[in-house]
């Protein structure tokens, strides 16, 4: 190195500490200055608000920040880039259950269908249970003016209790009949002699298998009555804001689905066992938004309506403990839980360009769909659901509504399964019987 570049090195080398000394003043005269505008403002403060909280003047920024700013951009040092953590503002939201009872046993559904009171769809769609049969008769009740029974084999008509009541949920076991008398009482009803009983209060649905009546609460529990001590268990009380519906049960367990329709909608499937409450269990991990709708458990199958990408609804079933969704219908136009026999299914769908609800029926072996009776002038504003009882289709409910409310153009009609859906087929409610 010549001699030259030695003096211009040295020179570079003290104009660079000039620089560094120049920053370092300028920094501390420039602290000097703040501090003494700090603390001009702090004995103003002072003076004007002697309860001043200095402490909501402090920086939240953390230390080892402002150190870094020093450092770097008043003193000139590098220092090491530390990796960020961005903190998202923080959101409440509903914990998703997940499903921890997704699988037993089918004996656990080994049910004896002779000890079972009504169908499982006949109860939960919207007929609410104004059908249901025995061995001998089907029963069926008409808003304010009684329970009826029909004799299949001659098709004769009787009258079982007539008068100005309007009952629901018929269940049939032996010697009498259970229903939910004027939408709360729930009462029991000899099929000889027809003297009637009230059991319980408070009480919305209910749903009989051998000697236990599942009801749900009109205060939103869950649990059964013992037909023989009368003696009512509750298993489950559900949030006053929340909406309990019936699924099913299992020969140890209770299930049902609770709803919360405010804010974002969604549903849970609990199971609760019957001899231990506080054995309570999903059986399928929470839904919302409408995905799935209508869920009810028989026979250890679930169906369901699930929502498809286009809106539509497809009408699914699903073994208990299974992962595989079958799908039975596509593009339902009604979505009313459907009534379940046996390999067969019976369902509604709207004619739309003749302004009528078909009772359906589906082969769920062969996939084979037929139409079983009609009820024509009706729409989806209506009531009009449809009900199975001993071999008889039936379609019973107000044909019309506004506004979602049904009116009073109220229908009941029925025909035989092994008899085409014509008119001359079709039985009719008319002075107090079914007639042709």
């Amino acid at each position: 190195m010549t001699e030259l570049e030695e003096r211009e090195k040295l020179r570079r080398k003290r104009q660079k500490a000039r620089k560094k000394r120049r920053r370092k003043k300028n920094f501390l005269s420039a602290l000097t200055v703040v501090i003494v505008l700090l603390s001009a403002f702090v004995i103003t403060i002072k003076i004007c608000n002697p309860d001043f909280d200095y402490s909501t003047l402090i920086p939240k920024a953390p230390i080892d920040k402002i150190a870094d700013f020093v450092n770097e951009d008043i003193l000139g040092k590098t220092t090491t880039t530390k990796p960020q953590t961005t903190t998202k503002p923080t959101t409440t939201q509903r914990p998703v259950n997940s499903a921890d009872y997704d699988y037993a046993e089918f004996d656990e559904f080994a049910f004896d269908t002779a000890l079972q009171g009504n169908q499982i769809g006949n109860l939960l769609n919207k007929s609410n249970g104004t059908v249901t049969y025995s061995s001998r008769y089907i029963y069926y009740s008409i808003a304010n003016k009684g329970i009826y029974r029909f004799e299949p084999v001659e098709e004769k008509n009787s009258k079982l209790i007539v008068d100005d009541y309007n009952f629901t949920y018929l269940n049939v076991l032996g010697d009498y009949l259970y229903a939910i008398e004027n939408g709360n009482t729930l009462v029991r009803i000899a099929v000889a002699g027809a003297s009637k009983m009230n059991i319980a209060d408070n009480v919305r649905f209910v749903y009989l298998y051998n000697d236990r009546l599942y009801y749900i609460g009109t205060d939103n529990t869950v649990g059964f009555i013992d037909t023989e001590s009368l003696e009512r268990t509750v298993l489950y009380t559900a949030q006053a804001d929340k909406q309990v519906f019936f699924a099913g049960i299992s020969l140890s367990r209770v299930f049902f689905v609770l709803y919360d329709g405010v804010g974002e909608t969604y549903n849970e499937y609990i199971t609760v066992s019957t001899t231990d409450k506080t054995d309570k269990k999903y059986f399928r991990t929470d839904s919302k938004g409408g995905e799935i709708i209508n869920l009810q458990l028989e026979g250890g199958f679930m169906y369901f309506y699930q929502r498809q990408s286009d809106g539509s609804y497809s009408l699914c079933r699903q073994k208990f403990g299974s992962e595989k969704v079958v799908t039975l219908l596509e593009n339902c136009n009604m979505t009313d839980y459907p009534v379940v026999c046996a390999n067969r299914l019976y369902f509604t769908e709207y004619d739309i360009d003749k302004n009528r609800i078909k009772a359906r029926e589906l082969n769920m072996n062969s996939s084979d769909i037929k139409t079983m009776l009609t009820m024509p002038d009706a729409d989806t504003n209506g009531s009009v659901a449809v009900g199975y009882g001993y071999q008889y289709v039936f379609l019973t409910g107000s044909k019309s509504g506004e506004n979602g409310v049904p009116n009073d153009d109220f229908a009941f009609r029925g025909s035989c399964i092994y008899t085409s859906s014509s008119g001359d087929n079709t039985l009719r409610f008319k002075d107090g019987k079914l007639v042709y």
